[in-house]
């Protein structure tokens, strides 16, 4: 493949080397037919399959691949124009959010067979593997933008019809389309082997941290010390015991010197990620001084406490937080990976601690009462590495997957016309 460095208005910046003719100038209307689909009432719906026909809709279109989690199946007329065929371009063309607008899939031969509801549409034509692809492109998602309803966020068929693409030979199509489908499958790959290390780890953490009814026992899968003997049992132990559970704070926002100084001082919005190292607001020495915030250790559990209970990240430098968060120093005598992972694990104890009319909060007090089985220093580092280990696994995927997407986005908005 190699750059284009003529100035042909209709040759891509990007294309295969053997290539070289112009492009033509189409509308999708001009090359293919677009549908809508079935229109259903709520009493039509049904509880399963066995009931009824699945009607694919927005929520089944994820990452340009079909997903079944979110599935509906209705009782009512189908016709044969309702349901899709192998190669159609199943596309949004209506939805609460503008974002959704304009996403799609091409159907496989597993999928035929199901209906397609009212938001969504089909397009039908003989170049459908490459006109997906384009699709895909930012050239397609601006004129979905330019199409939107003024008081509904739709495209109609009319409008998706008159789209305007541009058309290369047959050959290049193909060839353009096998490409794109080849790194498509690459990035299906590489998100099928993070669900799976996710389900792993999932099911690890269950094997590790049994819950019995509305407490917590030993594991079911043990790690043994050096000399292949078992650990002692665990002990019970509260949160408090482990570790130190210190609040945050908010400088006066209306004094200027008190912010924007050299202090990270994070809010739960930001808490994500394992680990965080830059805020997006800072505080000064000054304004550290002058509220109830704390400067806290590299190595602190930030553990939200407010409306969104236990999201947790590590600090990996010297910060701050508002008063949203009840952040845990894990004490010398154990292991803050491990719990860190005790807290995933067991997010339901501190949401039924919590407490508040407005928002649920969970406080100081009530954490540091809480009740937990922790086996000794040395059996909580082997687990807090192995899980560890299975996290870097699993963003070590979700980069390539990122970087693999972001390759596509600059194919996407070279290789189109």
């Amino acid at each position: 493949m190699a750059a284009n460095k003529t100035k042909k208005a209709l040759v891509p910046k990007l294309r295969f080397k053997e290539f070289d003719d112009a492009w033509n100038a189409k509308k999708l209307g001009d090359i293919g037919t677009t549908n809508g689909g079935l229109t259903y009432s709520p009493d039509n719906v049904v509880e399963n399959e066995l009931m009824g026909t699945l009607v694919l809709r927005s929520s089944n279109i994820q990452e340009g691949m079909m997903s079944f989690h979110d599935n509906i199946y209705v009782n009512c007329v189908i016709t044969e124009k309702d349901f899709v065929r192998e190669n159609d371009i199943l596309i949004c063309v209506r939805n609460g959010s503008k974002n959704l607008i304009g996403k799609s899939l091409i159907i496989k031969k597993e999928h035929e067979g199901f209906a397609f509801g009212a938001f969504m549409a089909i397009y039908r034509s003989n170049y459908n593997p490459f006109v997906f692809h384009f699709f895909k492109s930012r050239k397609f998602f601006k004129q979905v933008h330019e199409h939107l309803g003024a008081t509904i966020n739709q495209i109609t068929s009319k409008s998706l019809n008159s789209f305007k693409l541009h058309l290369p030979t047959l050959p290049e199509q193909q060839k353009i389309a096998a490409f794109l489908s080849a790194v498509d499958e690459k990035i299906q790959q590489l998100t099928r082997k993070k669900e799976l290390l996710e389900q792993y780890k999932k099911g690890v953490m269950q094997q590790l941290f049994p819950s019995t009814g509305s407490g917590q026992r030993s594991g079911k899968l043990r790690f043994k010390d050096s000399n292949g003997k078992a650990y002692p049992k665990w002990e019970e132990k509260r949160l408090g015991d482990v570790a130190e559970i210190i609040g945050g704070g908010t400088p006066d926002t209306l004094i200027t010197e008190y912010w924007d100084g050299e202090i990270p001082w994070f809010t739960p919005t930001e808490i994500s990620a394992k680990y965080v190292e830059k805020s997006k607001r800072t505080i000064s020495k000054s304004g550290l001084k002058n509220s109830s915030a704390k400067l806290l250790p590299k190595g602190t559990i930030l553990f939200t406490s407010r409306a969104t209970i236990a999201e947790l990240s590590f600090a990996n430098l010297e910060c701050t937080t508002n008063q949203g968060f009840q952040s845990l120093i894990v004490n010398k005598e154990n292991n803050p990976d491990f719990i860190f992972y005790w807290i995933k694990q067991f997010k339901k104890i501190f949401i039924r601690k919590s407490q508040g009319s407005t928002f649920l909060e969970i406080n100081k007090n009530e954490m540091q009462k809480i009740q937990m089985k922790i086996p000794t220093l040395n059996e909580q580092i082997k687990i807090g590495n192995y899980l560890s280990s299975i996290d870097s696994k699993i963003e070590f995927v979700a980069k390539q997957i990122t970087q693999t997407q972001t390759f596509k986005k600059g194919l996407l908005q070279q290789m189109f016309v």
